[in-house]
């Protein structure tokens, strides 16, 4: 599964280093699904900017928000939000996991979730 395998550098690391060995398949699947209880979500749009494209949050999502979709993602992403250039960005509680980017074809439709006094969260040029 896509979310298992972006969690992998997260955790198997730290798995390595607690057992003093490579773990095996099984522990790293309880380990991932320790983290992935606790896990949170926030989405950021793309907006491109001059030569750089900044991102905005417009969502955030619960563990239960990011059942819903884990499936299928960049469908939930395309039907709820349109196309656009998006990051989602998982966090263990406070602690960053890892971002997985989306590009859905099709019209924006998130657009009106970017309030002007918000400034970007990040840029790449």
């Amino acid at each position: 599964m896509w979310i298992k395998q972006a969690f992998r550098d997260y955790y198997k690391p730290k798995l390595r280093r607690e057992l003093k060995r490579d773990p095996t398949q099984g522990e790293m699947d309880k380990r991932f699904e320790e983290i992935y209880a606790q896990v949170n979500c926030i989405l950021l749009a793309g907006v491109y900017e001059g030569v750089g494209i900044y991102f905005y949050e417009i969502a955030r999502f619960t563990r239960e928000e990011v059942d819903g979709f884990r499936a299928a993602p960049e469908q939930y992403l395309k039907e709820r939000f349109g196309g656009g250039n998006f990051k989602l960005n998982f966090y263990e509680g406070l602690s960053f996991i890892v971002c997985v980017n989306f590009k859905p074809k099709g019209e924006p439709k998130w657009k009106h979730l970017i309030q002007k006094s918000q400034g970007p969260t990040s840029a790449s040029a």
